[in-house]
């Protein structure tokens, strides 16, 4: 026998409440003192007729009716002989989802993870079933769901916990969106008829930060079936600042960088310092610059790199609990050191002549050491020479030369200073046609020419596609010299005159880059040399000539990196910041192995290379949201019981179907109105019995 409702029971405790009060003797309270009696003895009041039970059964009766009303309203049922045990629980396919992302790396979140994991493992019924997935910016299937039979639970516990053991964090951020729909779309589809008729949940195990992507939820349509159940784990210490080198075309190469310190919103702490590293830098507070950032807030500062670490690599904080994202990694400024060589008739320091703004313009760059040095008849290398500008006439030999410089790899810039240097347009390119007579070119003094149409997709445009940088109205060119291009020429137009006519032409020859500009820098013929674009343009020149510099745009852990063209043909080798190195074949545009934070070295042939791979920077926000935001977005949350507490759930719903079916209650009232019936009944009779009693006597 079992109730439903127990509380109901506790009426029955107030069917003795007519019977105390029956029984209780009272003895009067109040003493009045007499003089006549003061020496007569006290004698208690006796019992009487009164003082007794009367009326027995007529009791009796009215408290069985009141008891059956009482226990009818507790619902009482008859319990089966039978008794749940753990086997009979529902069957659940459990999908075990852990955040692995660069996160969880903050203190014992880990630990937290990992134990939250055991607790569900522990909870597995006979009849579940479960799968192990982790994700952080990429979902991966640790342990799969089983088609068609299902494995012995502490088999399949088994499974999952040394896959576990061999987990670790990585570096990637948070995509809980993908991870989620992934899953839940999986978990929808199965075709399996026993997979179907368990009860899927997703038991997601996260610290919940605020940096994960889950706004693509809102496009997804979360099945009805799927229960998410969510655990986190949490930091004794919350605090988190992150730093970030901010970048800008605008900004100049000497610029004073500029650098930004965020807090999260649930840091404690609010002093932090920041300094320029390299690789084996010791720690130290020694340069570094103290910023105050209040939690949840950002600050901008300036932070120069120190005089004896001008290739610093990365910038560090200190300050906070957390040290996962405490570096941002930066390619080091390297200083090059490369030869220019120069084929021409004026002297370097002919005011008037092309030598003169070359050596100037290159002699400025603050990351390269460059020596412009004459052609002589030594063989033409370009691993000595990577640049060459000609402004004069090469005679026969020294154009075969140029050729074949070309087609090794080497860049060479022809610019004719005079009009006896025009016919080496087209001796060093056939696809061109040397207009005459040359001196036509020289525009009367009351015309001029502009650049009218200019592709800054090329890269010696590229620093100057910027609205505010791309005007080149103000600059004047007096003298033009006429070319005409073949039909189908392979020759690229990288610049024209306001007139149409080109200004500036590149051919590949080869592997090398023939760059012909159809005017002259010398203040005689234009005012390039004297305008501020001049040593923009120089400077893309050099990084043509030496690929960019040897430093590639940074990316973000597990995005790919483009290589340059010029790499793909030889392959490329790649070394990480752990020193691990991967070999890309011939052809291989990009390098997606970026699973760490740090420095990539990078080599092809002979040209080197090195890129800085960084956390993303959402995985920095670390303050912890609610989960229950994510219904928002249409998620199913689920209960978080026990085995236990499924068990004793599985009890009550067993319970309420059986007294639902036997409907005890019913006969209990059926008894109470009976019993009040007959108490009626004998009440009556009691009271004709009475009462011919009484007459007898009288």
């Amino acid at each position: 026998m079992g109730v439903l409702a127990p509380i109901f029971l506790t009426g029955l405790a107030a069917l003795s409440i007519p019977l105390l009060l029956h029984l209780v003797r009272r003895t009067p309270r109040g003493r009045q003192e007499f003089s006549s009696l003061m020496f007569l003895s006290p004698t208690p009041p006796r019992l009487t007729r009164r003082s007794r039970l009367d009326q027995i059964l007529l009791l009796l009766l009215r408290l069985g009716v009141l008891g059956l009303v009482a226990f009818a309203f507790a619902r009482p049922f008859l319990r089966e002989a039978a008794a749940l045990t753990v086997s009979d629980l529902a069957g659940r396919r459990v999908a075990l989802l852990i955040d692995v992302s660069a996160s969880l790396r903050r203190g014992d979140l880990w630990t937290q993870a990992l134990a939250h994991a055991e607790q569900e493992l522990q909870q597995l019924g006979p009849n579940d079933d479960v799968a192990l997935y982790a994700f952080s910016d990429r979902v991966r299937r640790l342990v799969e769901f089983e088609s068609e039979s299902f494995a012995a639970p502490a088999v399949k516990a088994e499974r999952v916990r040394q896959a576990l053991a061999a987990l670790r964090p990585d570096w990637g951020g948070t995509n809980l969106a993908d991870a989620l729909s992934a899953i839940a779309g999986e978990m929808e589809t199965t075709g399996d008829v026993n997979q179907s008729a368990l009860n899927p949940q997703i038991i997601l195990i996260s610290d919940f930060q605020s940096g994960s992507r889950f706004d693509a939820l809102q496009s997804y349509d979360w099945p009805a079936a799927i229960r998410l159940i969510p655990r986190p784990v949490l930091p004794a210490d919350p605090t988190n600042a992150v730093v970030q080198l901010l970048t800008s075309d605008e900004d100049a190469p000497d610029a004073v960088p500029r650098v930004r310190l965020s807090s999260a919103r649930d840091s404690t702490s609010d002093e932090f310092q920041v300094r320029w590293e390299t690789a084996t830098t010791p720690p130290s507070a020694v340069g570094a610059m103290a910023v105050y950032v209040p939690p949840g807030q950002s600050r901008v500062v300036r932070l120069a790199r120190p005089a004896d670490a001008a290739e610093a690599d990365r910038l560090t904080l200190r300050g906070d609990a957390a040290e996962f994202d405490n570096q941002f990694f930066v390619a080091p400024l390297r200083r090059q050191s490369l030869r220019v060589g120069y084929l021409g008739e004026d002297a370097d320091d002919d005011a008037r002549g092309v030598q003169y703004y070359l050596r100037l313009a290159v002699g400025v760059d603050p990351l390269r050491q460059v020596d412009v040095v004459p052609l002589d008849g030594s063989e033409l290398s370009p691993a000595a020479l990577p640049l060459i500008v000609v402004s004069s006439m090469p005679d026969e030999s020294r154009q075969a030369a140029l050729k074949t410089y070309l087609q090794g790899g080497g860049i060479v810039l022809q610019i004719p200073a005079t009009p006896a240097a025009v016919p080496g347009l087209a001796a060093l390119n056939d696809e061109l046609l040397a207009e005459a007579p040359p001196e036509q070119a020289e525009l009367p003094d009351d015309q001029y020419l502009m650049l009218g149409e200019i592709d800054f997709s090329h890269p010696l445009f590229t620093g100057l596609a910027n609205p505010r940088y791309s005007d080149f109205t103000r600059i004047r060119f007096w003298t033009a010299w006429p070319a005409r291009l073949r039909e189908s020429a392979d020759t690229r137009i990288v610049a024209r005159f306001d007139n149409a006519a080109p200004a500036l032409l590149e051919r590949r020859l080869g592997e090398g880059r023939l760059l012909q500009l159809l005017t002259s820098w010398s203040p005689d013929d234009s005012q390039l040399a004297l305008s501020n674009k001049f040593v923009p343009l120089m400077g893309g020149l050099l990084d043509l000539a030496t690929g960019g510099g040897g430093a590639l745009p940074a990316t973000i852990v597990h995005q790919p990196v483009e290589l340059p063209e010029s790499w793909r043909a030889a392959g490329t080798t790649i070394t990480g910041p752990d020193g691990t190195e991967t070999a890309l074949p011939p052809g291989t545009s990009r390098f997606e192995q970026t699973t760490l934070p740090g420095i990539y070295l990078a080599r092809s042939g002979t040209e080197d290379g090195v890129f800085a791979v960084n956390v993303a920077p959402a995985e920095s926000d670390t303050a912890p949201f609610d989960p229950q935001h994510l219904e928002q977005f249409g998620v199913r949350l689920g209960a978080d019981l026990t085995q236990t507490e499924r068990l004793d759930h599985m009890r009550q719903q067993r319970d309420t179907e059986l007294e639902g079916r036997q409907k005890v209650w019913q006969w209990l009232i059926l008894g109470a109105l009976g019993l009040l019936l007959l108490e009626m009944w004998w009440a009556d009779h009691a009271r004709r019995r009475s009462t011919r009693t009484a007459e007898a006597v009288t």
